[in-house]
């Protein structure tokens, strides 16, 4: 199930340092993108739900846990969980400390920012 409904990947791998990271988030906002900064705290939970659009996930700090479709996800820091339009989905944060994060997407019918994928299906 898991190439269907979301990809993971090392943000470390794609872009190499923090500071190209930074020169891709910036160039998103450039281009439109929405990015927002998260925190969510230990125990808390985002209920299931899903987009029209790809969502993508960095994990800055902290761990995520997310049920995606029937699958169930850790995202750790570093990584980068991209949700592919219309996969159900929640997010639940069972560590202490709970975690943070950006949560970047498009309008609908944009490119996901990581995978290049139209946010339509």
């Amino acid at each position: 199930m898991a190439a269907t409904y979301y990809d993971i990947q090392d943000s470390r791998r794609i872009f190499g340092s923090e500071v190209e990271l930074m020169k891709f988030l910036k160039s998103l906002l450039i281009k439109d993108y929405k990015i927002y900064e998260m925190q969510n705290e230990q125990g808390s939970l985002v209920p299931y739900h899903a987009h029209a659009f790809a969502e993508t996930i960095l994990v800055l700090d902290g761990t995520m846990r997310m049920i995606i479709e029937e699958d169930i996800v850790d995202i750790h820091p570093g990584q980068i969980v991209t949700i592919r339009p219309f996969a159900i989905h929640l997010a639940a944060f069972p560590n202490p400390g709970g975690a943070r994060f950006y949560l970047l997407y498009g309008e609908r019918g944009k490119e996901s920012p990581i995978l290049g994928a139209a946010s339509e299906p």
